[in-house]
Parts: C-alpha cells; structure tokens; sequence
C-alpha cells in the first residue's frame, strides 16, 4: 500500500523507532475503519516519498496499540503527532487541509533538529498500567 516510505510500528517496537530515532519523526495514528484516515492517507504516503531523506514517517493502529494510543493522549484518528528526539512537539487530529500537513512536514523537514532546542521535555514514564 505505502511501499517502504512509511514504517508500520506498533508498541513493541515504539522506543526503538521513535523515541531513539535520529531523525525527526511523524507518527499517524490510525484506525482501519476510520474514514478520514483513508482520505488523509495518500497525502502521507505522497509526502512520505518527498520528503523521506529528512523525516522519518510512521503508521500506529490505535486499535492494536493501546499503551502508546493512551500513553500520547490521542483520541481521535487520524492524529498526526510530529517527534523530535522521541519528544512530542506538533501535532493535528482530524481531516485537514493536505496543503496544513504539507507545510509542517516541510517544517519538520527543514528545521527538525532545532526543534529540540525549542522544546520542553516532559514525563512520559507515567502510566495507568502496573
């Protein structure tokens, strides 16, 4: 469906391919019977293909993944979240305008790594789960 321009990751493999991942990282978090995902979808696999040599671009099934569904607060899909050094600096719910995505893609893509600087880190080893 997305060729190899967009990883499917699931919670398991959350930390390795987000968190620690040198590149800037954009995250849709999906759901398969979701409609406004599968408008919004050809649009991320578009800029997915554009821009893959600066952001790395990731799919997670909130139905599947419920810890890192909860753990980032989405709740509803599609929710776009963009990652800088695994912390969470942008993110969009819903359907919006591709030309919106477009140019916070093109953000991330061009100013990624100061993002870091101008981001605050949080706590996010707090959990509902024990």
């Amino acid at each position: 469906m997305n060729g190899d321009s967009i990883i499917e990751i699931d919670d398991m493999t959350w930390g390795q391919l987000v968190e620690e991942s040198p590149k800037p990282v954009i995250v849709m978090f999906y759901s398969p019977a979701c409609p406004y995902c599968k408008v919004m979808e050809p649009y991320f696999v578009d800029y997915s293909q554009e821009f893959k040599s600066s952001v790395v671009f990731a799919r997670i099934d909130i139905a599947s993944n419920p810890w890192t569904t909860e753990r980032y607060g989405v709740m509803g899909t599609p929710t776009f979240k963009f990652f800088c050094h695994g912390r969470p600096v942008w993110e969009q719910v819903g359907e919006i305008y591709p030309s919106i995505l477009k140019s916070a893609v093109e953000n991330m893509a061009n100013y990624g790594e100061d993002c870091i600087r101008k981001s605050t880190p949080i706590g996010q080893d707090i959990t509902g789960y024990t």
